[in-house]
């Protein structure tokens, strides 16, 4: 009798590789396969593979770039808040580009645009579909006083499938500590996240954000 109750394979790593002063190349793979009874823990499989393109211009420090393909496979399912079911499934390709350049000390402007190829499936017991979406977003960053920022941000995410456009806002205050770390804590007027692989659309509300930088 097997009273094996699961068995599970984890592999995560990250490279950069400095081409020259203005350019860096980045990437990162997480994989998790768990072949389990679900008595506990999911049986699935996740793949998450990024490659990216930094580029920060040494004669324009005002401005950065970062180009970015994504490839995301979940068959576990994401948590939707609130619930233990298991939310949707996808196979994504996911492409994106974020910008930003500060105009004077106080005034920096941003943006993103990104598309995502995909195919998901709302539950665990659905059929995979097409869902396919676009997203822009623009944003402006105030530098208030010594180590806060004050950010505004609109969005807009089309489907494709659902030919269908929606419009969001979020502010947000952001605290700098030192060089590589900023916390922030804002509202999402909207529904849906700048991160095309989140299909919960769960995100409408009060957020605390931490960004590492490196």
């Amino acid at each position: 009798m097997d009273d094996r109750d699961a068995d599970t394979i984890l592999l995560t790593a990250n490279a950069t590789y400095k081409i020259d002063e203005s350019r860096t190349l980045l990437g990162y793979v997480d994989l998790a396969d768990t072949d389990t009874d679900e008595s506990s823990i999911r049986d699935g499989r996740l793949t998450d593979v990024v490659v990216g393109y930094a580029v920060r211009p040494v004669t324009n420090d005002r401005f950065n770039m970062l180009f970015k393909y994504r490839y995301y496979y979940d068959m576990y399912g994401q948590t939707v808040d609130g619930t233990d079911n298991r939310g949707p499934r996808q196979k994504s390709h996911i492409f994106t580009v974020d910008a930003e350049y500060d105009l004077n000390q106080q005034w920096s402007l941003g943006g993103k645009l990104g598309g995502r190829l995909s195919e998901s499936a709302s539950t665990s017991s659905s059929g995979f579909y097409d869902n396919d979406a676009w997203l822009a977003v623009v944003n402006a960053r105030y530098h208030l006083v010594h180590n806060w920022d004050i950010l505004l941000e609109a969005r807009a995410l089309h489907l494709e499938q659902a030919k269908t456009t929606e419009l969001g806002v979020l502010a947000a205050a952001y605290r700098h500590f030192g060089n590589n770390m900023e916390v922030g804590v804002g509202y999402n007027f909207g529904d849906y996240s700048d991160d095309l692989a989140d299909l919960t659309r769960d995100d409408k509300g009060l957020f605390l954000n931490v960004i590492a930088k490196f």
